[in-house]
């Protein structure tokens, strides 16, 4: 269960952050977007403790002539983004010289070195945004891939039906068919055809009755998370430009200005084409706990494709401590 759950809905966070990214890049209604991107900026908008730059920065970002950072977060916290935990994670690199967008998802179970204010200590990833919200989760995944974190979005994973929705539903090419009480009874035959924002959440997360089982689920995923992506860069609304901007006002705080989120324009055909990786390890049980055991040497590559996607340099020490150290009775499966 813990190893099914801890990919379910890292897809999701992709989706949504670009989704918002190109709501914010703009349109073709760039008038009454200003003005509702301004609006909706107001919500959105929340500062980090730090301040506007990393630790691990001697200068603030300039995002026209910097490679940057920003750290995806999907929190399952219910009606509010300021509770709960984080059901998944990822880095995105953005190089400004090859325009390329670089995501490394990190699972939810990894046990970790957790940074907080008053010290170190190992557990769950994910239980970081408990210990100290988005700062305590930010210093973590610096700690973790000995990088900055120069930007990052939170996403509520409850309105992703809204989101759906507000693009005026997606056309997928149904895979397989849908039905039954897991997926909210749902009915779906294969083709192609649209989906609103329920259909569009039960078709990409049912497993049991895909013969692919989480592989094709995650295929579903992939073509719901484009379906989104070209909705939302095809906008030429003004009431669905509406819908989508009260949407993710709902649902996603970010520390990205809309000045700076207007200069990602270069990006924005990467956004549609980016390299996608993930944190490799195997199952580990502590007393009785569940917990995902990250591979070192895996760890070290990423480490190092996320500091040559910024610019910095990559060392031998670049490999740190294994990230399972410290564990004192370990049962591996």
């Amino acid at each position: 269960m813990e190893q099914d759950s801890r990919k379910k809905r890292s897809v999701w966070t992709i989706g949504l952050l670009v989704l918002g990214l190109v709501l914010l890049i703009g349109g073709s209604a760039f008038g009454y977007f200003v003005f509702k991107a301004n609006e909706t900026t107001e919500t959105t908008n929340s500062e980090l403790t730090r301040g506007d730059k990393s630790e691990r920065r001697d200068d603030t970002i300039d995002l026209t002539k910097n490679h940057f950072s920003v750290l995806l977060a999907g929190v399952d916290g219910g009606a509010s983004l300021e509770e709960g935990r984080t059901d998944s994670l990822m880095v995105a690199t953005f190089n400004k010289e090859s325009r390329q967008v670089t995501l490394v998802s990190i699972p939810r179970d990894a046990y970790v070195d957790i940074v907080t204010e008053d010290g170190e200590f190992k557990d769950k990833i994910n239980h970081a945004y408990a210990y100290g919200g988005i700062d305590t989760t930010i210093a973590t995944v610096e700690t973790l891939f000995d990088i900055p974190i120069d930007y990052y979005a939170t996403i509520n994973f409850d309105g992703i039906e809204d989101l759906v929705d507000a693009v005026g539903g997606v056309e997928v090419d149904v895979l397989i068919p849908i039905s039954g009480r897991a997926t909210g009874n749902v009915e779906l035959e294969p083709g192609v055809q649209m989906l609103d924002g329920k259909e569009a959440l039960a078709y990409s997360r049912m497993r049991k009755d895909d013969p692919e089982g989480d592989i094709g689920r995650a295929k579903r995923q992939q073509q719901v998370l484009e379906a989104i992506i070209n909705e939302a860069t095809t906008i030429n609304s003004f009431t669905k430009l509406n819908r989508i901007m009260t949407a993710v006002g709902n649902n996603i705080r970010t520390n990205m200005s809309l000045s700076e989120a207007s200069q990602l324009q270069p990006y924005t055909k990467s956004l549609r084409s980016f390299n996608q990786e993930t944190l490799e390890g195997g199952d580990l049980t502590i007393g009785g706990v569940y917990y995902y055991e990250l591979d070192q040497a895996d760890l070290n590559d990423k480490r190092a494709l996320l500091k040559t996607e910024l610019g910095l340099p990559v060392t031998t020490e670049d490999s740190g401590p294994d990230p399972g150290d410290g564990f004192s009775e370990t049962t591996t499966y």
